[in-house]
């Protein structure tokens, strides 16, 4: 993601670096998790994860301490293999080869507070640090009450690592209130929803603005995309490009993307260039709403409400869309990943659309959230009046 003005390049940017070396490995496949032909760990690819009901390794911050409870043993360093190079190993810290250290625990991680949400969040193939983060929460009983939040750092920004995950965990701190239940009706539930979305919203820019002290020139920055479920009731809302979909399993009823993007692609869509054309067009990244010290003065989100059926609820950044942006092709991709795989938890499947996005190429940080909904009845309804979507355009608040 990227600010409008911005003429970064998504395939030559400067802070890219391509590390040919670890998709170069004999039985990698680029995919989190993966492990060379001779069974050895791949230390590239270890996604940690927190035990339902805990909070993720990296929710007490970037820098800080990681909390033991929270983290699977790691494996000894003789176990783990250079990102870098691809060959040497990890000796006393740092590679016998090349001399690089381990990589850094933010750039693959995944997250499960619950057996019906999950997350993985991935560095990619290209970028040279992991600038999306994620952030979620559920209680126990399927359907009852989750928060799911994704950031996307600007990448020509300063810091927006930083700035992505405390955006996320501002934002979700926020969500994980209980909304007021007014007079008890859906539409006071709706309104409520709405209004801490927007609250959500505002409360992660000002998180995002607080990275810097100082003016600097491209101050930290990020997009936004949350969802809410209660009671198996969806509220979603974005400011950015990053996505929220409904993914049905019924085929009688359309997977969508809730929201609307806020980028020139979504402005070029809206004046009728088709959408595989703008979305690969030379400035489809660059975006025109995001949060930080720069962002627009409105940041209102796009905001929609969904009655769930049964289905499945994804939070993801533009490292997986960019590679499968139609909420149908979406919709495939993940019942086809589930047919393959003996788990079929939230974790799982979403680890298995960051693989699919590595094997494209994996040209940008990947993150993926997954919701399960066992659901009613599957109906939407938009925040905010607006004219009939054209074919194919997002439902947009």
């Amino acid at each position: 993601a990227n600010p409008a003005e911005s003429s970064f390049c998504e395939a030559c940017g400067a802070d890219l670096v391509v590390l040919k070396a670890a998709s170069a490995l004999p039985g990698t496949a680029g995919a989190a998790g993966a492990t060379a032909s001779d069974g050895t760990l791949l230390a590239s690819a270890t996604p940690q994860t927190a035990p339902a009901g805990e909070e993720s390794p990296l929710d007490v911050g970037w820098t800080g301490a990681v909390p033991s409870a929270a983290v699977p043993p790691a494996p000894a360093d003789d176990d783990l293999l250079s990102r870098v190079c691809g060959q040497g190993r990890i000796v006393d810290g740092y590679c016998d080869q090349c001399g690089s250290p381990p990589p850094d625990p933010r750039d693959h991680f995944s997250e499960a507070p619950a057996a019906w949400v999950g997350g993985v969040c991935d560095i990619g193939r290209r970028h040279a640090r992991n600038e999306d983060a994620m952030s979620l929460s559920a209680t126990e009983a399927p359907g009852s009450r989750a928060v799911l939040v994704v950031c996307d750092g600007v990448s020509m920004a300063t810091d927006s690592h930083i700035a992505s995950l405390a955006a996320a965990k501002a934002a979700r701190s926020v969500l994980d209130q209980p909304f007021p239940k007014g007079v008890g009706t859906p539409d006071a539930w709706a309104a409520a929803a709405d209004r801490a979305l927007t609250v959500a919203v505002a409360q992660a820019n000002e998180a995002v603005a607080e990275c810097v002290d100082e003016e600097v020139p491209n101050p930290p920055s990020c997009t936004i995309a949350a969802a809410v479920v209660e009671d198996d009731v969806v509220v979603a809302g974005n400011v950015g490009d990053s996505r929220v979909y409904w993914l049905p399993d019924s085929p009688d009823q359309p997977a969508v993307q809730l929201g609307r993007d806020d980028s020139f692609a979504q402005e070029q869509m809206a004046a009728g260039v088709p959408r595989v054309e703008a979305e690969n067009g030379p400035h489809a990244h660059s975006i025109t709403r995001w949060l930080g010290k720069d962002a627009p003065d409105d940041l209102t989100p796009h905001l929609t409400t969904l009655q769930a059926a049964p289905g499945w609820l994804m939070v993801c950044s533009d490292g997986l869309w960019n590679y499968c942006s139609e909420a149908e092709g979406l919709r495939t991709l993940l019942q086809e990943a589930a047919g393959r795989l003996e788990a079929t938890t939230p974790t799982a499947l979403a680890r298995a659309l960051v693989d699919f996005a590595n094997e494209q190429g994996g040209r940008d940080n990947i993150t993926v959230a997954l919701a399960r909904l066992a659901g009613r009845g599957s109906t939407t309804s938009e925040a905010t009046a607006a004219a009939a979507p054209m074919e194919g355009d997002p439902i947009d608040g």
